[in-house]
């Protein structure tokens, strides 16, 4: 009976295979590329392109803060003008000496010397100040061999208010012009042959013009040449002879020539003081 069946399976076999020979084998499918590996994340977001002229966008453009907000405070600059000038000042001093209609003797051997001056200024603005200040000066005084004159000496002194007009608002230089008016006098003082002392003096309203470069030492220091030139309108000398007498009188200027004006050549040391403008 088991070899009956299995005649029967090669019957059926030998049934289902096609005339011609075995059947052949299924193709096999061809073999797929490996995937590429995945792109590495992004560390940051792309640029955002500006939007075109004439649109409108929500939001600002690259660099600027978003709307409402103030953009970050930026330093001053180095060099800012402060409202408070405190300045004391050194120079040389010339002298000059109006003739008179006789003779100049009455200043003729005076020479330069020097003079040393303060000043308080407010600057309202980088470009104008205000303020007042005085002078002193001391001038060499030779007088001639013929007016019998000994231990003499000459000086100047003057009380003004000023302006001053100031050319630039910041940088570390800092020039400017000024003008100042007040009372001056200018006089000398010496011995006669008798030992005694006298004294004249010339006094009147003082008219002052001058400028300078001022250079910044630090945030609060500047440091500058100038130059004054001070002109005294005098109206009469005042002699006045010690000893026993003690007389005073007025003399006329048209005779013996008198001090009009003295000239500043100097250094002048500025300290600054307050916020800046």
């Amino acid at each position: 009976m088991a070899a009956g069946v299995t005649l029967g399976v090669v019957a059926m076999l030998a049934e289902a295979q096609p005339a011609g020979g075995p059947v052949p084998e299924a193709p096999l499918a061809p073999e797929q590329p490996p995937a590429p590996p995945p792109p590495p994340p992004a560390t940051s977001a792309p640029p955002v392109p500006p939007a075109p002229a004439g649109t409108w966008s929500a939001y600002p453009p690259p660099g600027k803060p978003p709307p409402g907000l103030r953009p970050p405070p930026t330093a001053p600059p180095p060099y800012q003008r402060r409202p408070v000038e405190l300045i004391p000042e050194l120079s040389l001093a010339f002298p000059h000496c109006a003739p008179g209609d006789v003779s100049d003797d009455r200043c003729a051997g005076v020479r330069g010397g020097f003079g040393f001056g303060f000043m308080a200024l407010w600057r309202v603005t980088p470009y104008l100040a205000w303020g007042g200040g005085f002078d002193l000066a001391g001038f060499r005084y030779d007088p001639p061999s013929s007016t019998g004159l000994r231990q003499s000496t000459a000086a100047a002194g003057q009380l003004r208010l000023l302006g001053r007009l100031y050319f630039v608002a910041e940088g570390s230089f800092d020039p400017y012009i000024e003008l100042g008016i007040g009372g001056a006098a200018l006089g000398t003082s010496a011995r006669d042959a008798n030992g005694d002392r006298f004294e004249e003096t010339g006094a009147g309203v003082a008219l002052s013009l001058g400028g300078g470069l001022d250079f910044f030492l630090s945030r609060r220091l500047r440091l500058g040449p100038y130059l004054s030139v001070t002109q005294v309108f005098v109206d009469k000398i005042r002699h006045c002879r010690g000893g026993d007498s003690g007389t005073c009188e007025d003399l006329s200027i048209d005779d013996h020539g008198h001090l009009s004006r003295y000239g500043n050549l100097g250094v002048r040391l500025t300290i600054m003081i307050g916020n800046e403008l």
